[in-house]
């Protein structure tokens, strides 16, 4: 058996099956077959849908068999797709898409938006992936990501990217931008889709899963890209990705990690 992040992939005789895991600020897309993960908590909200067999969701008040189901942040839960390929989204509460979401969660997802979501078929490609949430996006709450960028806030995204691991605090990313602080702080959540904070957690993140990318471990790619050391590290990427970066990160035998932005 070879572990990762959301469970274990069983081996057979046959090549085993690769997950894909992609990743962009603020939310997370998994596609493979999940075994049985233990109940588990994390910071983030999950969608679970599958087009094929339907699933086991576990708490701990029982389990369910299903092809959708929407966990709230730190629900606990288990997963077991009986080696069947699903969709696992998780999406940072914070941002104008989880807020969206838990909204909605809040009046109840209906079995026809529940079906709709189903018959999407899982992605194959950065492309689909991305297409993939926005279709689910739309059933769900009827909206689609489309951010208008300001030239004052691509400013401040361009320096974060050409500068990995520097710290930058919300003063100095407004100086920038040339905006007051706290007018800045709105209008790059407006903008961006996630709180100035938030998205530095995230950057930092995936500048992380960068460095492993190019050939450092986790020790150096946590000191890369801004963490105090791989703990650190970890305990981040297990509360916002919901899996331990050892098991993903460092053998893509079994899953291969796409940053779609």
């Amino acid at each position: 058996m070879r572990k990762i992040g959301f469970g274990t992939l069983k081996s057979t005789q046959q090549p085993a099956l690769t997950a894909t895991l992609y990743l962009w600020h603020g939310h997370s897309l998994f596609i493979g077959p999940v075994t049985d993960n233990g109940i588990h908590r994390h910071y983030a909200l999950q969608l679970t849908i599958t087009d094929n067999t339907p699933f086991i969701i576990a708490a701990n008040n029982g389990s369910l068999q299903t092809q959708f189901h929407f966990s709230d942040i730190e629900t606990p839960h288990s997963l077991d797709t009986n080696e069947q390929e699903v969709a696992v989204l998780l999406i940072e509460p914070d941002s104008t898409r989880g807020t969206r979401l838990r909204q909605q969660l809040a009046t109840g997802i209906s079995e026809n938006m529940q079906t709709g979501c189903c018959q999407i078929p899982l992605p194959r490609s950065n492309e689909e992936a991305n297409a993939y949430i926005n279709q689910i996006d739309q059933i769900l709450t009827n909206v689609s990501d489309q951010l208008h960028m300001s030239n004052k806030i691509e400013r401040v995204l361009g320096y974060l990217a050409q500068n990995r691991g520097e710290p930058c605090s919300a003063k100095s990313a407004a100086e920038i931008a040339n905006l007051s602080e706290s007018w800045f702080l709105h209008l790059f959540t407006e903008e961006v889709g996630l709180p100035f904070r938030r998205y530095l957690k995230w950057k930092r993140l995936l500048d992380a899963v960068n460095a492993v990318s190019e050939g450092c471990n986790l020790t150096e790619a946590a000191h890369l890209s801004g963490f105090s050391d791989s703990a650190h590290l970890s305990r981040v990427f297990r509360e916002m990705i919901g899996f331990s970066p050892s098991k993903i990160l460092q053998d893509s035998r079994f899953v291969q990690v796409i940053i779609c932005d």
